[in-house]
C-alpha cells in the first residue's frame, strides 16, 4: 500500500513540475488551470480536503484558487483571517511545511483553530506559505479527518515548494524582491492587464499615455527603460523591465534632479522638445523673458554649457511632462 501511495506522488509531483516548466518558459496558462493543477497534486497526500490560495497585496487577504472538501465558511475564514493567525510568522518565516501534530495543545489556538480544523473536526492538516523571488504569493492548505499528515508528505511539499510556488504566483516565480516603499506592479501589455504588487502600486499610471511610453516597443533596449514623469506638481521616478511575458513597472516620487525647481522643471522638458522660448511660455502660459530666466538657471544648475546639452541630459535622464 505504501509503494503504490508513493507511486502515485511521484507522478503527481512530475505532472506539477511539467506544468511548472511550461508557466516558467513562457506558456500561458489561466488562473483556474493552475489552481487545478496543484490541487491535484495535493490529493495525492491522502487528504480530504485541500485549498490553493493567492495572496491579493492590495487586500491584504487571501483568494482561493481551487479547493476541495472545505466548505464555504472555512475557505472564507482562510482568505480572511490566515495572515492573521498567531502562528502564521513561523509558518512564513521558515519557509517549511507546518503540520497540526507538530504544533504543542497549549498553542492550537488563532483563527484556523476556531473557524476551521475544530468546528469541522479535523484530526490533522499541513498548511505551508510560497514565495517566489522573495515575494509571498499565497498558501497551501490540506487536512485530514482520520489517519495524519505523514513525515513522507511533509518531505513532498519542501521539495515542490519552488514549482508550487511559481504556480501560484500570477507571474510564474518570474520578478525578484523589489526594495523599498514605492509601488510596483505587473503589466501585461498583449491585453492591458494590470497587477498592483505592492499596496502602493497605481495602475492608473497604466491607463494614460505612459503606457505608451513604457511599452517594450518604446525601450532604448530589451533591458527595459527609466523615466522621470512631471505630471503637475509631482515627480515619480519610474522604471519598467521585463519579467518573462509581464513588464515590472516600479515607481515612486523622486527628488528632481540638481535641484531643480518645479518651474524649471517643466522648462527642461520643453527643451527636450525642441521648443524655443517662445513656444515654451505659450505652453507654460508665462512671458518669454521668464523662460530665458529659468534657461540661464537651468544651465547653471546642471552646469550646461548650452540649451543643446540641457536638452540631452533630460533625454539621457528620461524626463517627461505628463498633463495633470
Amino acid at each position: 500500500m505504501r509503494s503504490v501511495r508513493r507511486t502515485g506522488r511521484l507522478a503527481a509531483a512530475l505532472a506539477l513540475r511539467t506544468t511548472a516548466e511550461a508557466v516558467a518558459a513562457g506558456e500561458v496558462l489561466p488562473d483556474v488551470a493552475r489552481g487545478e493543477a496543484v490541487l491535484t497534486a495535493l490529493q495525492s497526500l491522502s487528504t480530504c480536503a485541500a485549498a490553493v490560495q493567492r495572496w491579493d497585496p492590495v487586500r491584504s487577504r487571501h483568494e482561493t484558487l481551487a479547493s476541495s472538501g472545505y466548505v464555504g465558511e472555512a475557505l472564507a475564514a482562510m482568505e480572511g483571517a490566515f495572515h492573521q493567525d498567531p502562528l502564521f510568522p513561523a509558518v512564513r518565516a521558515s519557509g517549511r511545511p507546518l503540520r497540526v501534530c507538530d504544533i504543542a495543545p497549549a498553542d492550537r489556538r488563532g483563527p484556523m483553530f476556531e473557524r476551521v480544523i475544530t468546528p469541522l473536526r479535523f484530526t490533522d492538516g499541513v498548511s505551508l506559505c510560497l514565495v517566489a523571488g522573495g515575494r509571498y504569493v499565497g498558501s497551501l492548505h490540506a487536512s485530514t479527518a482520520s489517519d495524519g499528515v505523514d513525515d513522507e508528505a511533509v518531505d513532498w511539499l519542501r521539495l515542490l515548494r519552488a514549482d508550487l510556488a511559481g504556480l501560484v504566483d500570477p507571474l510564474g516565480g518570474q520578478l525578484p524582491v523589489v526594495p523599498g516603499d514605492g509601488g510596483v506592479l505587473a503589466w501585461l501589455p498583449d491585453d492591458g492587464r494590470v497587477l498592483a504588487l505592492t499596496p502602493s502600486g497605481r495602475a492608473s499610471l497604466l491607463s494614460g499615455p505612459l503606457a505608451a511610453l513604457l511599452h517594450p516597443s518604446s525601450w532604448p533596449s530589451r533591458l527595459g527603460r527609466h523615466l522621470l514623469v512631471l505630471r503637475g506638481a509631482e515627480l515619480t521616478g519610474v522604471e519598467a523591465r521585463p519579467a518573462g511575458r509581464w513588464v515590472v513597472v516600479e515607481h515612486r516620487p523622486v527628488a528632481a534632479p540638481a535641484n531643480l525647481s518645479l518651474r524649471e522643471l517643466e522648462v527642461l522638458c520643453g527643451l527636450a522638445l525642441g521648443g524655443t522660448n517662445r513656444m515654451v511660455a505659450r505652453s507654460l502660459g508665462v512671458t518669454e523673458r521668464t523662460v530665458a530666466t529659468h534657461v540661464e538657471h537651468v544651465l547653471t544648475k546642471l552646469g550646461a554649457g548650452n540649451r543643446a546639452a540641457a536638452a540631452a541630459f533630460a533625454v539621457g535622464a528620461g524626463l517627461v511632462r505628463l498633463p495633470a
